[in-house]
């Protein structure tokens, strides 16, 4: 499929989008794209300058491998140009790639983080790693490198993905990543957050990370913000500012205080029950950020 036919449709979609009034923006714009990593990770390291593996030469071959085997799908690529050139998308694209050594075996995997279209709507976070010679995808998600850790043990890089809401949703992942035998596994944390159409002060200036535990002494429940909104929280979705209850007896950590309000990020699993904000039963495994009321 020729660029000029892709081009053609994206502009008869256009086209007919403004026809009924609308436009293509209100269909795939992006909230909160960025947050603040020390209120949600201990210690986290945010230049990656100070990791990457300098090798200007082995990262052009990684990607022209991807690129000549049309294993990317960026403008300018054999996905939307088959006759296009690797010398002209890596000018346009070789800065967003960088090379890390996430698993500290000496081969260095390939991270692409930025913008792969025309329409800068959302990052894309691909990463690359080599088995047998061969460069293979392990992780593809939109998003952005929020920070790293390094383990103190292993000496292996933890990266922090941090994937933001689109459209009408608030929902924040922020997952902990790790190699692991050629594969990436993952821990994952939530927050939710909008800059429009939703109240509340989201988070707290800064937070404290004791390692200390706690558990609910009763059902318990977990809002987006300091305060009890009970009206217009967020339109069209809830009236009321409440992420989810919790039993009794859940853990939890307090990261942040604010008069009676608690800031804190919650590990056990919440109550399955009707729920406009979240479905319960596909948080038994997240660990929520959120406030708590004494």
């Amino acid at each position: 499929m020729s660029l000029f036919y892709l081009l053609i449709m994206r502009l008869k979609v256009s086209l007919f989008l403004a026809a009924f009034g609308f436009s293509a923006s209100a269909f795939s714009y992006v909230e909160m794209t960025r947050v603040d990593a020390k209120v949600f990770i201990a210690d986290p390291e945010t230049d990656f300058s100070k990791i990457q593996v300098k090798n200007e030469a082995l990262k052009a071959k990684m990607v022209e491998f991807l690129f000549n085997n049309d294993m990317l799908d960026h403008i300018g690529t054999k996905a939307y140009d088959p006759s296009a050139l690797f010398v002209n998308y890596y000018k346009q694209f070789a800065s967003l790639y960088q090379l890390i050594d996430l698993n500290n075996d000496q081969i260095p995997e390939l991270i692409f983080n930025g913008y792969g279209s025309e329409e800068r709507e959302k990052e894309q976070l691909l990463i690359f790693t080599t088995v047998k010679g061969e460069v293979i995808p392990v992780y593809n998600e939109m998003g952005y490198l929020m920070a790293y850790k390094i383990h103190p043990n292993t000496k292996e890089v933890l990266l922090y993905h941090h994937q933001y809401p689109c459209c009408e949703n608030a929902s924040h992942n922020l997952n902990r990543l790790r190699m692991v035998k050629n594969k990436i596994t993952m821990i994952k944390r939530y927050f939710l957050g909008r800059d429009t159409n939703m109240k509340g002060k989201f988070f707290p200036e800064k937070s404290t990370f004791s390692g200390k535990f706690r558990k609910t002494t009763e059902k318990t429940t977990l809002r987006w913000s300091p305060d009890e909104i009970n009206q217009a929280a967020w339109p069209r979705r809830s009236e009321k500012n409440i992420i989810a209850n919790y039993p009794d007896s859940t853990v939890y950590s307090v990261l942040a205080e604010k008069g009676k309000w608690r800031f804190v990020i919650v590990h056990g699993a919440p109550v399955e029950e009707e729920n406009r904000v979240i479905n319960p039963v596909n948080f038994s495994n997240t660990w929520i950020y959120g406030w708590i009321k004494d």
